[in-house]
C-alpha cells in the first residue's frame, strides 16, 4: 500500500515536468538544426557543392518535431489567469454523462423505487410530474428524480447515456437501468457505465450484465467497482479518460453534476474548461431548470470579468 501511494505523487511529478523537459530538449536541438542551417547557407552563398548530411537533416527534422511536441503541451505554459461560469439554458445534446448516487436500501425491494410512488412507464415527464407533486406534498425524497430529469431534458436527440457510479451506487445502478429501459423513449438509447477495472477507468456497456428483460448478470459485474466520489484525483482520471475515448464528438457531450458529492461536481465542471463539453446543473427547487455552466477564458484585467 505504501508503494502504491509513493508510485502516485511521483507519476504527477513526472507528468508535470514532461513540458519543461521538452522545452529543454527543444532548446538543445535548435542550436544544433541552427548550425546545420547556417553551414549548408555558407555553401549555398559560396556557390559550392556540398554533400547531403544524414545527420544535418535529422537534426532539422527533429527540431520541427520538438517545436510540434512544444505546442501540443502549450497550455501548460500559459494557463488562463482568470476563469469564470456562465450559466445558460442547457442544449441538448446527443451524449449525456450523470454521476448516480445510491438511493436507500429500502427501495432496493421495491426495485429502487419508494414503496409510495408509482410510476406509469409511459411518459417521462408525466412521471416526473408525479415525482414533484410527491415531494412537494408528501415530502418524499427519491436521489434517481434529478438523474431521470436529467435524461429528459434530452429526450429526442440522446443516443447514450454513460453513467458514472461509486463504490455504492455500482450495486444499485442495474435498477435504475432497469427503470430506464422500461420507457419506450430510451429503447434506442444506448447506456455505459464508468467504472474501474484493476484500479483503471474502463467503460462497459450495460447490455453485458443487464439484459433486456431486466435479468441481472452478476457474474459479469464482479471484477468491476465504481469510483470514489471523494477522490479528486480518481474522478478526473476517470473523466479524462471518458473524453480522450470519446474525443471525436466532444461537442456533443453534456456532464450533469446535479447527482453525486460536492467533488463530482467540482471535477465534472472543471474538466469542461477549454474543452468542447459543456456541464449541466438542474435546479432542485422551482421549475427544476436545466442549466448548463460553461467556463470561460478570460484576461487577467478586472474589465473582462465584468469588475
Amino acid at each position: 500500500m505504501n508503494l502504491q501511494a509513493g508510485i502516485k505523487p511521483l507519476f504527477y511529478v513526472i507528468i508535470e515536468f514532461k513540458p519543461w523537459l521538452l522545452a529543454a530538449i527543444t532548446v538543445l536541438v535548435a542550436n544544433l538544426a541552427s548550425n546545420s542551417l547556417w553551414d549548408t547557407f555558407q555553401i549555398w552563398a559560396e556557390l559550392q557543392r556540398g554533400e547531403i548530411s544524414p545527420f544535418r537533416i535529422l537534426w532539422v527534422g527533429l527540431f520541427f518535431v520538438m517545436v510540434v511536441l512544444l505546442f501540443r503541451q502549450r497550455d501548460k505554459f500559459f494557463p488562463p489567469r482568470t476563469r469564470y461560469l456562465q450559466n445558460e439554458k442547457a442544449q441538448k445534446r446527443k451524449h449525456l454523462v450523470l454521476f448516480l448516487s445510491t438511493v436507500h436500501p429500502d427501495f432496493e425491494k421495491t426495485n429502487g423505487i419508494p414503496e409510495k410512488l408509482h410510476l406509469s412507464y409511459q411518459n417521462i415527464s408525466d412521471d416526473l410530474a408525479s415525482i414533484k407533486k410527491k415531494r412537494t406534498e408528501e415530502e418524499l425524497r427519491w436521489n434517481w428524480e434529478m438523474p431521470l430529469r436529467a435524461i429528459n431534458h434530452h429526450l429526442g436527440i440522446i443516443e447514450s447515456v454513460t453513467i458514472c457510479c461509486s463504490r455504492q451506487s455500482l450495486l444499485q445502478v442495474h435498477l435504475f437501468l432497469n427503470i430506464c429501459k422500461r420507457y419506450g423513449q430510451l429503447e434506442k438509447v444506448r447506456f455505459v457505465l464508468l467504472g474501474l477495472h484493476n484500479n483503471r477507468p474502463k467503460l462497459v456497456d450495460s447490455s453485458d450484465f443487464v439484459m433486456d428483460s431486466g435479468e441481472f448478470r452478476q457474474e459479469n459485474f464482479v471484477e468491476y467497482t465504481g469510483c470514489d466520489f471523494e477522490s479528486f484525483d480518481e474522478l478526473t482520471r476517470a473523466l479524462l479518460y471518458l473524453i480522450a475515448k470519446n474525443k471525436h464528438f466532444e461537442n456533443e457531450i453534456m456532464i450533469d453534476i446535479t447527482g453525486g458529492q460536492k467533488p463530482t461536481s467540482i471535477v465534472g465542471a472543471s474538466v469542461t474548461f477549454n474543452q468542447k463539453i459543456k456541464a449541466q446543473y438542474i435546479q432542485t427547487g422551482g421549475d427544476n431548470e436545466v442549466l448548463s455552466y460553461d467556463v470561460i477564458l478570460a484576461k487577467a484585467e478586472a474589465g473582462s470579468i465584468g469588475l
